[in-house]
């Protein structure tokens, strides 16, 4: 086909299933119950690994990173799916789009090798018991995990990276439910061989590969338990890996016939019924796999179950957490559709080199700026004296000398390098005749906030572990959160926070810029800065919804889990005194974090038809003004050793006075 008759699409319309309205309502039903019990039962199963002390051995920590997995890809899909059975339109833009394909096909592919992890794990089991502790250690279980995730998100981005250079035909209409390699295919001109070929290799290699692996690994299982001679133990045998090969036969065998059969016997509207049996069902079938098949994961659940009436408990908030988890996930790709697509064949001559961009900031009116000038100035004074005030007790004090405060010291100043970065020019801008911010220090400014910004969430997270751990395990607390290990996760916040900003920052002022140079914003944020850009966003985009979307999804789950497992073992203690105690060490980070996160679900969260520049900037104001005050203001009101130490230091100022 002619290159004038392929076009580059700003957003495909998905099919889905049927335009009849009884049936559509009958489906979103069916498939709203079964995603729901795949994040009640997958979480569940998280939850159950996690907290039951018989369950720490290698097969398990497999199977909780296997429910993870489930969770994950099923989220991908099912909400879109969900929400375009009574949309007007079934659209998705070309970044979503690759986006969703991006983490379904990684996250999948992840699975598959976890799978053959577990195959492997079974077989040192069964066939080498007495030197199995030794072998599958957590040394070994943790890099296994690791390197399942990095070989399926890297044969994600060659796929992704392969699409994204193939150019759609004049067709939009992918004739499928979501965005899978096959319809997509299907709409690309011209046909290119050897893009085909190179997919279909890289999937075959890893479906052949992992399924190698599962064969051979139950070939000498079922040998080893053929030499057995006690029937007892044969069974016994068999049925610590009953579960995990009826699992891999369902996945396996739905994906090698989706996948490796002649592209000229592909039934797109087949392969729908086929797509909803490894992307919704399987997920689903999962944790009732391993829950009813399975002797100790049902003791664990019993057990449970039988104090406290934990049954309900468990239940009510294993659904609010999946509903959170299910909002964040569908926050990013709701937030991507509303963006505007921007043209690549531009003139030259409507390019310019600039060398400053304008900031339009909230009003031109002088009575209103006067007002905000006063407002920000006094929020940005408490914010340093707050801050610093915080560094500085922590410094002093020796009681004040625990990981918590560790981490509490590092949020102090995260809140004050990123207001920083931002309200004194926002200021300045006030009582300034043009509101002008060079080039460069809008790059420094950009990368700047997003790396404490990143930094902070991450942190957060690490201080939600750290109260996991001093009340889940108070025994071996001080052993477990040493300094070192502290040092390393700050350490690790900000490199990982460094990393994603500089990411952020090469890729953006990488852009061509038209020659408007107005941002409508108070300060350089990515968003802003992608509308006045020329140049194909696509991938700026796609790397925005990667990064950001992965680093606070990830963040905010460690700390729900963390907090889900706080709340089970307070709930276990006797005494109300202690129960008060446990749970008065966590509140201060537990508001911390409401604020934080409420700020941002709520920022993107919204339905993109009420999306404005002018709410954006008012939102914008509080995580990144209002918040910074408001944390010394909460660990100091809401903290008895913060106030406690603040005590001693002004009586013993007082008395050297």
């Amino acid at each position: 086909m002619a290159g004038e008759n392929c076009t580059l699409v700003d957003e495909f319309i998905l099919v889905g299933f049927t335009d009849h309205l009884v049936i559509k309502t009958t489906l979103f039903v069916l498939f709203l119950l079964i995603y729901i019990i795949t994040i009640v039962g997958n979480i569940g199963i998280i939850v159950v690994v996690k907290t039951d002390s018989r369950l720490q051995t290698p097969m398990y920590y497999f199977l909780s990173n296997l429910s993870f997995l489930d969770v994950c890809y099923s989220s991908v899909v099912t909400p879109k799916m969900l929400v375009d059975f009574f949309a007007h339109k079934k659209t998705i833009s070309h970044t979503a789009c690759f986006s969703q394909l991006y983490f379904y096909a990684g996250l999948v592919t992840t699975e598959c090798y976890l799978l053959a992890v577990m195959a492997y794990d079974r077989y040192m089991a069964i066939c080498n018991p007495l030197v199995y502790t030794v072998i599958m250690s957590q040394r070994v279980c943790i890099p296994l995990v690791a390197l399942s995730y990095v070989a399926g998100f890297f044969n994600s981005t060659i796929q992704v990276g392969v699409g994204l250079r193939v150019p759609c035909c004049s067709s939009n209409v992918v004739n499928h439910f979501f965005c899978d390699g096959p319809p997509l295919t299907k709409l690309s001109c011209p046909d290119d061989i050897l893009k085909q070929i190179l997919l279909a290799s890289l999937i075959g290699f890893n479906e052949i590969t992992t399924t190698s692996v599962v064969i051979i690994s139950y070939c000498y299982i079922l040998f080893t338990i053929l030499r057995m001679r006690s029937v007892e133990g044969m069974r016994k045998a068999f049925s610590t890996c009953t579960s995990h090969l009826l699992a891999v036969t369902i996945f396996y065998g739905t994906l090698l016939f989706m996948y490796l059969r002649p592209r000229s016997s592909y039934s797109l509207d087949q392969d729908k019924v086929v797509s909803v049996f490894y992307s919704v069902v399987i997920p689903m079938l999962n944790p009732l796999i391993y829950s009813l098949r399975n002797k100790e994961v049902k003791v664990a659940v019993r057990k449970g179950s039988k104090k406290r009436q934990k049954k309900t408990f468990a239940k009510t908030m294993s659904l609010k957490l999946s509903l959170l988890f299910l909002l964040l996930l569908d926050s990013a790709t709701t937030d991507l559709e509303s963006k505007t697509r921007k043209s690549d064949e531009m003139a030259k001559g409507n390019h310019t080199s600039l060398t400053e961009f304008i900031l339009c900031g909230f009003t031109d009116r002088q009575d209103i700026k006067a007002a905000l000038f006063v407002l920000f100035l006094a929020i940005y004074i408490v914010t340093l004296v707050g801050n610093i005030g915080i560094f500085v007790l922590i410094w002093i004090s020796p009681c004040l000398h625990t990981p918590m405060y560790f981490f509490l010291n590092n949020l102090a100043f995260l809140d004050l390098s990123y207001s920083s970065a931002i309200t004194p020019k926002m200021l300045a801008n006030f009582l300034a005749e043009r509101k002008t911010i060079s080039f460069t220090g809008c790059i420094a400014q950009m990368y700047l906030f997003v790396c404490f910004a990143d930094a902070e969430c991450l942190l957060l997270a690490a201080m939600a572990y750290d109260r996991y751990m001093a009340i889940c395990n108070p025994l071996l607390y001080p052993t477990l959160m040493s300094r070192k290990l502290c040092i390393c996760l700050v350490t690790g916040s900000y490199l990982t926070g460094s990393m994603s900003s500089l990411v952020h920052t090469c890729f953006t002022f990488h852009l061509s810029f038209c020659s408007s140079n107005v941002i409508n914003h108070f300060f350089c944020d990515i968003p802003p800065l992608l509308a006045l850009s020329c140049s194909n966003t696509h991938i700026n985009e796609i790397l925005l919804f990667a990064l950001c979307g992965s680093i606070q999804m990830g963040t905010f789950f460690v700390i729900l889990v963390s907090y889900f497992c706080i709340l089970c073992t307070i709930l276990r203690i006797q005494s109300s005194e202690g129960r008060h105690k446990a749970f008065s060490t966590c509140t201060s980070h537990l508001t911390a974090v409401a604020l934080f996160y409420g700020t941002l679900l709520f920022m993107y969260l919204r339905p993109s038809s009420s999306y404005a520049p002018d709410t954006d900037k008012i939102i914008s104001v509080f995580y990144t003004v209002v918040f910074p005050m408001v944390n010394p203001l909460i660990y100091s009101l809401r903290n008895k050793d913060v106030k406690d130490a603040l005590k001693k230091t002004l009586e013993r100022n007082l008395r050297s006075c």
